[in-house]
């Protein structure tokens, strides 16, 4: 049986919040977090960002007076910084231990764990063997925007093939990773939760209604009779027709389509088909993957 994650979301380019769980502010000059938190705040907010993590490297800031002042959603977490690095979100205490000892700590206290930046530096910063010793974790950072002007590369789509094709369940996520101005804005996740409450959106994350963007918004995602419909879009262009590429099980290509709207259909024996669209200017749109329940368990 395949499992659509956006089965019970209300889809539309005015539909979601917009999301960023890697954002560093407040720490002082010379740190990663050396922008002042309410000004970084203010930025995400007049971006049109909903929900935002301040998740400076191993240090937990308390932003419940921000999120009154500010009216946006704010997890507490922070970025696990022995490497390779996680990023904690919805938790209240920072774990120094291990890697599973902080992924258990933050599940704990009722939150949820990214892997960052999985080929910062080089190919498998994040190393597969290492990912397959560890359990827990909601997903991985696929997309991080900084990694482009650091060292190594940004995208992780490989390392989320790899888990997903080892029948581990993991969603992919999306960051611009802020550190200075020019960072804001560059990737996102924008979260199909049914309202702004922090339960309602994190068991909208843990559900996999969510889906990563640079810049596209999605108009349309539709399975049934094992068939995939998808379309997506620049919320006041008008462009519509855009390159949809249907992935599969280690990252085969099973179709790619160009024109305003994408149709697959599954041929019955994918473990799972996740959706790209990519627009005129190299923008991109990642969907979380239908899947085949029997072939998968929770990382």
């Amino acid at each position: 049986m395949f499992v659509n994650p956006y089965q019970n979301a209300v889809i539309g380019i005015e539909h979601g919040l917009k999301a960023n769980f890697h954002t560093h502010a407040g720490t002082g000059k010379g740190t990663c977090g050396h922008n002042e938190i309410h000004e970084v705040l203010e930025a995400y907010k007049d971006a049109g960002y909903k929900v935002l993590t301040i998740s400076n490297h191993d240090l937990l800031t308390n932003t419940e007076e921000y999120e009154r002042k500010y009216d946006i959603v704010l997890l507490n977490g922070y970025e696990y910084s022995k490497n390779p690095h996680m990023l904690c979100i919805n938790c209240n205490e920072v774990c120094t231990g291990n890697h599973q000892e902080a992924i258990d700590s933050c599940i704990n206290q009722g939150g949820f764990v990214i892997l960052c930046h999985p080929n910062w530096i080089h190919k498998e910063y994040w190393p597969w063997k290492a990912i397959d010793t560890i359990r827990g974790f909601a997903g991985i950072e696929i997309y991080n925007h900084l990694i482009y002007r650091l060292e190594g590369s940004g995208l992780a789509t490989d390392t989320w093939d790899y888990i997903l094709s080892n029948g581990r369940l993991a969603w992919g996520f999306g960051s611009d990773d802020f550190h200075h101005w020019h960072d804001l804005g560059r990737a996102w996740n924008v979260i199909l939760s049914t309202s702004c409450s922090h339960s309602d959106v994190q068991s909208a994350i843990l559900s996999g209604r969510f889906y990563v963007s640079t810049g596209l918004l999605l108009n349309e995602f539709i399975f049934e009779n094992n068939i995939i419909y998808i379309s997506a879009q620049f919320k006041n262009s008008y462009i519509k027709d855009y390159q949809y590429r249907f992935i599969g099980q280690n990252g085969n290509l099973l179709d790619q389509q160009f024109g305003n709207r994408g149709v697959y259909r599954l041929q019955g024996n994918e473990k799972y088909v996740r959706v790209e669209v990519i627009a005129e200017n190299g923008t991109r749109l990642w969907t979380q993957p239908v899947y085949n329940k029997d072939c998968f368990q929770r990382p």
